[in-house]
């Protein structure tokens, strides 16, 4: 279960998103539902990263760490963390904290973020091949922040020159860690890791493409990887009737199209035409990646998501509680059966 933002799924209709006290109750919102996914049986939770109004979320590892202290199973993930946005040393501390608050229950998920983002991390304007060089370096550190002790790291813009070694490392001997993203350059660096993919943007053909790109590579150095660790993002509008479905849709794409409304600021932000939370079908009036329907309609429509791509993950955002529940008691135990014995 993925709740693409706290606060995107408030009742109101017409939040005052300025008000701190509506803030505060979205993150309680989202602390409680954490729990409440938990109760119903879902694999993992993870939240994004944004910063904009409306979506009440720029801290996800702080988001988190309040989850990870009332529940007890549920796995617990960003999706994503915006590298760009911080030391990478930082994000390995706080990745291993996460990690030792849960139980070893978190996964990092790390992505480039919206374009712009990056800028205002480092304070300046940087050249295309520059921002591929810094996120290349982050990744690079993440990984010897989580895995070596006393490293040292001889890079442009996070040069580590003293032996470091971080004071939280994470329980899990390996932490999963997963890159979003939808070009084949990351698909190969999650490859050369051994790392997971998370996508959300592209065809069945294009995904397909990505994960045999990515078993390759991975293969090419020593790693053993499959559709098991490709993870696939998609709204959700069920109901127990098509017209109930329908009316859910509508609140999700009002909910959406709010949220579009606030991040473009008047037109001054650009929506990013690379990251498949953001697109919009224009023919269907709504967000390209969502589907709707009653939930036999649900399982035929991510099962040929699941077919046609290969992947084995599915990452879904539901809009109410009501359909969070919906889903887990009727579209959960289907799908596992149907997919048991997939790799």
């Amino acid at each position: 279960m993925h709740t693409y933002g706290v606060g995107l799924h408030s009742s109101e209709t017409e939040p005052d998103v300025h008000d701190p006290g509506w803030q505060r109750l979205q993150i309680e919102e989202f602390v409680d539902f954490a729990v409440y996914a938990e109760e119903l049986g879902f694999d993992g939770i993870t939240v994004t990263e944004h910063h904009a109004p409306l979506m009440t979320c720029p801290s996800p590892h702080l988001l988190l760490a309040a989850a990870a202290m009332r529940t007890n199973r549920i796995r617990l993930g960003t999706a994503v963390t915006v590298l760009p946005l911080y030391s990478p040393i930082r994000v390995a501390e706080e990745a291993g904290t996460l990690d030792l608050l849960s139980g070893g229950r978190f996964e990092l998920g790390l992505g480039r973020g919206i374009p712009g983002e990056a800028q205002i991390a480092v304070g300046r304007e940087l050249t295309d091949e520059e921002l591929k060089q810094a996120w290349v370096e982050g990744l690079e550190v993440v990984n010897l922040a989580l895995t070596e002790r006393d490293f040292t790291y001889d890079g442009k813009f996070f040069p580590v020159t003293r032996p470091t070694t971080i004071a939280t490392r994470p329980l899990q001997d390996k932490l999963p860690v997963w890159l979003g993203g939808a070009s084949k350059e990351t698909m190969g660096l999650a490859g050369a890791h051994g790392w997971n993919v998370m996508r959300n943007f592209g065809s069945d053909q294009d995904h397909r493409d990505a994960l045999e790109h990515y078993v390759k590579v991975a293969a090419d150095h020593g790693y053993t990887r499959s559709g098991g660790n490709m993870m696939l993002e998609r709204f959700v509008a069920i109901g127990e009737t098509e017209d109930q479905a329908e009316e859910n849709l509508g609140k999700l794409v009002h909910s959406f199209g709010q949220f579009l409304s606030l991040f473009t600021a008047g037109g001054r932000r650009v929506v990013p035409e690379t990251d498949g939370e953001f697109a919009v079908d224009k023919k269907k009036n709504r967000p390209a990646m969502a589907i709707s329907g009653t939930p036999a309609q649900i399982v035929d429509a991510l099962q040929e998501t699941i077919d046609a791509t290969g992947a084995r993950r599915v990452l879904v955002e539901t809009f109410t509680r009501e359909e969070a529940r919906l889903f887990a008691r009727e579209v959960i135990p289907v799908l596992k059966e149907r997919n048991a014995t997939a790799g």
